[in-house]
């Protein structure tokens, strides 16, 4: 027999979680299900639900349980109903942040610095494009610290970094780069962080990130764009923008999170 849309959207382990031996109603069960999707942003917004009929057919329920389902969804603005268009998901996902402690990200920096080796690429103190004055709110004549260095591990290069970082002088020899993390030498300079913020997303090799990571353009890269801040007069000014470009192939990004 032909799969329907909703055999294909609910796998068979989901599926068997609306069960007449479950304790709450049928149509509750599946309301909690669909519901789920919702919220963690699976079913995206604007996005066509499976008909009242296909539904029914893949959890192996009435249709009226189905219906009574979808109405609840549609009483808490998660969904919109049409005739003759279907069912539409109007709730918008966004993603919350992780919430981490800073000595900890502060740590596995500077662990991924101890356990590779760094090869500099760019250092130098010069006027940053404008994307980058943007960031950091400055004037076309003010020059930040700019550092671009790739990094190795058993001979395999597995990160390709570029950062801009404000207040922080040339250092007497960029080999101290090699081995050891920008946040120790901006830590023995004075700069205080007070808070980092991480975005992760995937992005393809650019012609140039390919040649330096050694990987076909186009290859899927892990994208993590890193700002540090400090705090000044009850005001969070921005003192290091890092992008770190890593193979997919060689590096894995891993965060250990305990509830309270």
């Amino acid at each position: 027999m032909k799969p329907t849309t909703g055999d294909i959207l609910f796998s068979h382990s989901q599926r068997n979680k609306v069960s007449e031996e479950a304790p709450s109603p049928l149509y509750h069960q599946l309301y909690r299900l669909i519901k789920s999707y919702i919220i963690d942003g699976t079913f995206h917004h604007g996005e066509k639900l499976p008909s009242e009929r296909e539904l029914a057919e893949a959890f192996d329920v009435s249709r009226i349980t189905v219906k009574r389902a979808v109405n609840e969804l549609a009483a808490e603005d998660l969904v919109e109903r049409g005739r003759g268009k279907g069912t539409h998901v109007t709730h918008k996902y966004t993603p919350k942040p992780v919430q981490a402690p800073l000595l900890g990200v502060l740590e596995e920096i500077d662990s991924i610095a101890q356990n590779s080796v760094a090869q500099v690429i760019d250092c130098r103190l010069i006027v940053p494009p404008q994307t980058i004055r943007g960031e950091f709110s400055i004037d076309g004549n003010e020059s930040l610290f700019h550092l671009v260095r790739t990094r190795e591990r058993a001979g395999a290069i597995f990160g390709y970094f570029d950062s801009w970082s404000a207040g922080v002088d040339m250092p007497d020899s960029t080999d101290i780069f090699i081995n050891q993390s920008r946040h120790q030498y901006f830590r023995e300079s004075g700069m205080n962080v007070s808070h980092i913020n991480q975005t992760i997303s995937a992005v393809p090799a650019s012609e140039t990130i390919a040649a330096y990571l050694e990987v076909e353009v186009g290859f899927p890269l892990l994208s993590l764009v890193r700002r540090s801040y400090y705090l000044q007069n009850d005001k969070e000014v921005l003192v290091d923008y890092l992008l770190a470009l890593y193979n997919t192939e060689l590096f894995q990004y891993q965060m250990d999170l305990k509830l309270d």
